[in-house]
């Protein structure tokens, strides 16, 4: 390798590691990280990342920027609290609103099961009810067969 090929992945890697860390220069530190924003940041011409010399940065960058995307994508799938995602600056409004939205869909489907739960409570204790006052009744019935006294009905 060159020492111009050198210095240049010695480029590449900081702005890797500025990305990373959240501080760039020359983009803007929300979204998903690409090896364009990469090439972006370090101060290259377009798509210089794609350089056949730089096979070996690409390959050793690839797993890095899957781990830190898939990270982003666990932040918006899993639903985190939107009031702690105010404070990192690494997510992009579209991904802030995709946050929000899953909160939504996932509070909408707990409040739902929780009906649907509180409907099944409602209809098994009104069940119970009724299965007492038939039984009530049955009892009452007895109790006037067995006496030919005076009964005093219990209503509900």
């Amino acid at each position: 390798m060159s020492d111009k090929t050198l210095l240049t992945e010695g480029r590449l890697r900081e702005a890797l590691q500025r990305l990373l860390d959240g501080n760039p220069r020359n983009v803007k530190a929300k979204g998903k990280l690409t090896l364009n924003r990469i090439n972006n940041e370090a101060g290259l011409g377009n798509s210089y990342i794609h350089n056949k010399n730089f096979k070996d940065f690409v390959e050793y960058a690839k797993p890095i920027i899957a781990e830190y995307n898939s990270q982003i994508d666990n932040m918006i799938t899993a639903s985190v609290d939107i009031s702690a995602e105010n404070s990192d600056d690494n997510l992009s409004e579209l991904e802030r609103c995709r946050i929000k939205l899953a909160r939504e869909k996932r509070l909408k489907e707990e409040y739902r099961q929780s009906a649907q739960d509180k409907d099944f409570q409602l209809k098994d204790m009104t069940n119970r009810y009724n299965t007492m006052l038939f039984r009530v009744q049955e009892l009452q019935d007895e109790v006037e067969l067995l006496s030919k006294h005076k009964v005093t009905y219990i209503t509900p």
